[in-house]
């Protein structure tokens, strides 16, 4: 069994750097690899970048190249990590544009 996972951004990729004092963040390496890591899973995993972006910042065109990526991978067990202010708009947009995939939000 082989899970894929997405990041898109949102708080759980976020850093906030000592540098600006913890008024500003930036995105860097996804936060599921950092856990993976880890936890040392017994299944395979692959760690995929959509983009990284506050959700409140996701378009369509986003949505869009999302569910293509989704729908490109061999795997049917996709996770996608996303901020919550948009979420229910990208699992509807998901939930109309993948096919035979699990897609957990």
């Amino acid at each position: 069994m082989k899970i894929t996972f997405i990041q898109t951004g949102g708080t759980i990729d976020k850093d906030y750097p000592h540098t600006t004092k913890g008024w500003a963040f930036e995105f860097g390496e996804p936060a599921t690899t950092r856990v993976l890591e880890k936890l040392n899973p017994s299944f395979e995993y692959e760690v995929l970048t959509a983009f990284q972006k506050d959700s409140l910042e996701i378009t369509d065109d986003d949505r869009k190249n999302l569910a293509e990526l989704i729908n490109t991978q061999p795997s049917d067990k996709i996770i996608v990590t996303h901020g919550t202010d948009t979420m229910i708009e990208t699992a509807n947009y998901l939930s109309k544009e993948t096919k035979n995939k699990l897609v957990i939000i």
